[in-house]
């Protein structure tokens, strides 16, 4: 006869712990599991349950032990979200510094697409002049009239 079992995820949101909590007590042996064809922890609810009343008994050396693992599970997460945080500050900076360098790169190119029309338009005015000069003869060009 097969028997109950959570996974790690379901044991730590029973007792109250991480993931990695759990991991953590069965790698000491303190929480029996097995492994499925896959490499996933199936702890038996039999086991879960029992750790869940040595808890809340919380009787001498357990209960030292699990404020100790409570202590460690809390730095951790206290570091992760420290990491995090340092993340964020990191993408955050990087952000203002690429919607500087767009605002920069949007100034530039309307100032050369000024600078293009300017060009345009002096391009435009020399070459009317060019043909302007061009349909007047030869001999009006040179002798002026």
């Amino acid at each position: 006869m097969e028997e109950d079992t959570y996974t790690t995820g379901q044991a730590a949101r029973i007792l109250k712990v991480t993931d990695r909590g759990v991991r953590k007590m069965i790698d000491r042996g303190e929480l029996e599991a097995n492994q499925d064809e896959r490499g996933r922890h199936l702890i038996p609810q039999r086991a879960v349950h029992a750790m869940l009343e040595e808890r809340r008994a919380g009787v001498g050396e357990n209960s030292t032990e699990e404020t100790s693992r409570s202590a460690e599970e809390a730095r951790e997460l206290r570091e992760r979200v420290e990491g995090l945080q340092r993340e964020l500050g990191r993408l955050e900076g990087r952000l203002e510094l690429t919607e500087r360098t767009e605002s920069t790169m949007r100034e530039e190119r309307e100032r050369l697409e000024q600078l293009l029309g300017e060009e345009r338009a002096e391009r435009r005015r020399l070459q009317e002049q060019l043909d302007a000069e061009r349909s007047r003869g030869f001999w009006q060009r040179l002798f002026g009239g």
